[in-house]
């Protein structure tokens, strides 16, 4: 069964006025203008565990303000939780990014728009593949640790960080640091709401008895009573 979880508004800004109030009302409330153009109402199956912090979301996974919207999303866990690959693919990279943390990024080829799909699974505390190594759909890729406080990205709070781009950064980094060491196009994040398997907004669990429609994605953590 599906359930419907709307957007949460952006917490509570320090300051006052007429102009805040203003930015707050087109910036963080569900049916913002600015959001309508990348992210609808969500639902979610039976099992799926909850975004803390969504694609264009201004609240950061501590429930305060963020300084810009998030390009990704943000799933927390207990220590040991499992990170699995969204769809088939390669990876291009396996790092420890001085902010990131371990972070594991695979090309899964083409979308169904037909535009690239690379993403940078960012935070993790054990990175479970190599670089050049072909993965499947829904295939262990790494799994959640206990440095949360150890990497300033990663805020305090245990959680994978998913974000889609459509070009890798490439093994020449420069001075280039957090999803920026990733994604060329890291500040435009691509919304992974549009290509869950189940159809744009329908987070789709990974089940491995069914297959699934190329160019599209399943969740990147394991639901509670999938397969």
């Amino acid at each position: 069964m599906m359930k419907r979880q709307p957007h949460r508004r952006c917490a509570r800004s320090v300051l006052s006025g007429k102009a805040v109030a203003l930015i707050s009302a087109l910036i963080c409330t569900p049916d913002s203008p600015l959001l309508a153009r990348n992210v609808g109402e969500i639902t979610y199956p039976a099992g799926a565990p909850k975004i803390i912090s969504d694609f264009r979301s201004r609240t950061n996974v501590r429930g305060g303000l963020r300084l810009s919207v998030h390009q990704g999303i943000d799933l927390a866990g207990p220590n040991g939780s499992q990170i699995i690959a969204a769809a088939d693919g390669r990876v291009l990279e396996t790092d420890v990014g001085s902010c990131w943390g371990p972070t594991v990024v695979i090309d899964h080829g083409i979308g169904r728009d037909g535009k690239p799909l690379i993403a940078a699974y960012g935070h993790l505390g054990q990175m479970q593949v190599k670089s050049g190594q072909s993965v499947r759909r829904g295939q262990l890729i790494g799994t959640l640790g206990n440095n949360q406080r150890d990497f300033r990205c990663i805020g305090g709070v245990r959680h994978l960080h998913f974000q889609l781009g459509r070009a890798w950064r490439g093994p020449e980094k420069g001075t280039f640091w957090g999803h920026m060491r990733y994604l060329r196009d890291g500040k435009r994040g691509t919304n992974p709401h549009q290509y869950w398997a189940d159809g744009p907004n329908r987070v789709t669990c990974f089940d491995a008895g069914r297959s699934y429609p190329a160019g599209t994605l399943t969740y990147p953590v394991p639901c509670a009573g999938g397969a």
